[in-house]
């Protein structure tokens, strides 16, 4: 009895010897952090990923290894992003987010497509912080997606990192229908955001899309109205401005916005006679008669 007591006292002790070490070790990589002495810090830091470490330690490696950010930094916590230990690999995907680090976007959309919970929740925000690298990835992926059920995960994640997802949905609508767009469009509604709007405005004069765009914007209902509204009001007059002013009058009158009515009204007095042609037929859209 007394053995196995002395025993548990041993291993006690050691676990504790085990934390105060690894506290030492993090606070001397944060020390060397202070002072200026960053790859030394680094190479501190990431000696403290091995996973005969505590967990706490750990984390705080990961913390200080983001804090210091780079290129280096990505490196570092690549093989991390396939640790058994969640919350030290959920905090790895964070931060690799947080630093931007774009050669891990692969990595990233793998563990998401493949993850639920909080791994998923975590592969989603780094994707999302990473931007156009990553994001460009994901919604290649929906479009080479063969079956429903992989196109009905990469919709998942597209939702779950949001909005910023649009600009790369933008660029994927050219050459492309309506119809071979719907995917793509009934994305750009879901977010229910005029942030998705912004961005296909962006699009408004590029002829070779412009009719999806203008249905895209009709779609998003009235959260498409203000943004639509402020970019005909900003838009000056003159003949290189009149297609896509005309394009976002029809907009409005599509959307029946009596938000615009002023505006538009303004514009039936306007120096081309399609704008004045186009602000009147959005009018009488509006209105009813």
């Amino acid at each position: 009895m007394k053995i196995k007591y002395m025993k548990k006292i041993l291993i006690l002790i050691l676990a504790s010897l085990v934390v105060i070490t690894g506290c030492s070790s993090i606070d001397k990589a944060k020390s060397l952090y202070q002072k200026g002495q960053t790859e030394k810090a680094l190479k501190m830091a990431q000696g403290l990923l091995d996973d005969d470490e505590d967990q706490k330690t750990r984390l705080s490696a990961i913390a200080l290894i983001g804090e210091i950010g780079g290129d280096r930094a990505g490196e570092i916590l690549m093989p991390v992003l396939d640790d058994p230990d969640m919350p030290v690999k959920n905090a790895a995907i964070k931060t690799i987010g947080k630093i931007g680090y774009a050669p891990a976007s692969e990595k990233l959309l793998s563990i998401a497509l493949s993850s639920k919970g909080d791994t998923f929740e975590a592969a989603a925000g780094a994707i999302r912080d990473i931007g156009s690298p990553a994001i460009d990835l994901l919604v290649k992926g929906l479009t080479l997606a063969d079956d429903a059920a992989e196109k009905e995960r990469y919709k998942k994640l597209m939702l779950a990192v949001g909005p910023s997802v649009t600009s790369s949905i933008t660029k994927n609508l050219r050459g492309k229908t309506y119809f071979e767009n719907r995917t793509n469009f009934e994305l750009l509604v879901a977010f229910k955001s005029p942030e998705v709007a912004e961005w296909l405005l962006k699009e408004i004069g590029n002829d070779e899309v412009a009719d999806n765009i203008m249905e895209g914007l009709v779609k998003l209902g009235s959260r498409a109205v203000s943004p639509v509204t402020e970019k005909l009001r900003d838009l000056p007059p003159g003949e290189e401005n009149t297609t896509v002013r005309i394009r976002l009058i029809v907009v409005l009158g599509q959307l029946k916005a009596k938000e615009a009515v002023g505006l538009l009204e303004n514009l039936t007095r306007d120096n081309s006679d399609r704008v004045r042609d186009a602000a009147d037929l959005a009018l009488r859209r509006i209105r009813g008669f």
